[in-house]
């Protein structure tokens, strides 16, 4: 997985600028099945990989002001990225699917 961040769409009301970002994330643990991407950029292989689970896909939005430096925006959502990357830390919504209690034995997993 080579991508990490898309632009989906920018707008602007004449003072802030808003843009939408779709966020893949890669799942090595517990993939959850999901649909095709939002972006209609994803290649085969990429939409594969996110119905498979092995790639997590989250759209996230953001406002600046106009103006803000390019560099700015881009370090802002990197910043964004960084973070849910490491809250996700590769481990997918199915982590616990199966897992039980039995009051004999306690959790299984």
């Amino acid at each position: 997985m080579a991508k990490q961040i898309i632009v989906l769409s920018q707008n602007s009301n004449g003072t802030t600028i808003n843009y939408s970002f779709a966020f893949w994330f890669a799942i090595t643990s517990g993939p959850a099945t999901s649909g095709n991407s939002v972006w209609t950029g994803a290649s085969a292989a990429e939409n594969a990989a996110i119905t498979s689970g092995t790639v997590k896909e989250e759209v996230q939005s953001f406002s600046f002001a106009i103006g803000t430096p390019a560099a700015t925006i881009k370090s802002v959502v990197n910043q964004a990225w960084t973070e849910r990357n490491s809250q996700i830390n590769g481990i997918g919504t199915n982590q616990f699917y199966g897992v039980f209690f039995d009051s004999a034995t306690g959790w299984s997993a």
